[in-house]
């Protein structure tokens, strides 16, 4: 059994390995699960406990002997749906509290693949008109299907985007792809030039994303009045821009 995946859904390494044991031998006693997982018995008895209160694994007596067993995966299902709920329930509360105290401007930084598709999902909850200059193309070769379903969705949603791509081979054959897509418009920029990064304004945002192959990441800042004057330095450079 893959353990990574356990691990996805919030167990950590050893309780990873405890219940990937448990699944598949059944009932089994400490000793035997010591052995298996290769986890001493003195820290086994506290995973076995922090599982138990997860509901994960349980336990019963046969001639006054403890031997633990897996709950059903079922049972951790609904669990992740309960926990999901409850998550869901004070989720307004949470996001007034999130709201900035302050005028100053919001700067966050993303990181990796995640960062970017952070952006990429911020941009379908805004749902405005989007606009994207110094774009090197570089978005499929990096996010790979995760590109082409938000693109699937921001059509859908019908979000305009002006885009402007850099004139390099990639840039232009990603402009060739944008202006196959509805509620888009592609110009390209004057003169030929390599860049790691894009930048993006939509609402009331501003996004420069630095497309590096081995660490891409985004620099996300949340200020009315700069995205206003970014919206105006692009509009100069749309109409300085190339159609072909």
């Amino acid at each position: 059994m893959d353990i990574e995946k356990l691990k996805q859904i919030g167990l950590n390494e050893k309780e990873s390995r405890v219940y990937a044991v448990l699944i598949q031998a059944g009932d089994s006693l400490v000793s035997e699960i010591s052995q298996k997982t290769g986890i001493n018995r003195s820290l086994l008895y506290s995973v076995l406990s922090d599982l138990a209160n997860k509901g994960i694994v349980t336990y019963i007596i046969k001639n006054n002997v403890r031997y633990y067993r897996a709950a059903e995966p079922n049972k951790i299902l609904s669990m992740l749906k309960e926990k999901e709920k409850a998550f869901e329930s004070i989720l307004p509360d949470l996001m007034e509290l999130h709201k900035p105290r302050t005028k100053r401007p919001i700067i966050e930084i993303l990181e990796g693949k995640e960062g970017i598709k952070t952006i990429l999902n911020d941009v379908l909850k805004i749902k405005q008109q989007w606009s994207a200059f110094d774009v090197p193309g570089k978005g499929p070769e990096i996010l790979g299907p995760a590109v082409h379903a938000f693109e699937k969705e921001r059509q859908k949603e019908k979000i305009m985007l002006n885009v402007i791509c850099v004139k390099t081979e990639d840039g232009i054959k990603r402009g060739k792809e944008f202006s196959q897509m509805k509620f888009t418009k592609v110009r390209y920029a004057p003169r030929p030039y390599e860049s790691p990064a894009s930048n993006w304004v939509y609402g009331d945002r501003i996004a420069i994303l630095f497309w590096y192959t081995e660490f891409p990441f985004a620099v996300r800042i949340i200020d009315k009045s700069l995205a206003e004057s970014y919206k105006n330095h692009f509009k100069i450079l749309w109409g300085s821009s190339d159609k072909s």
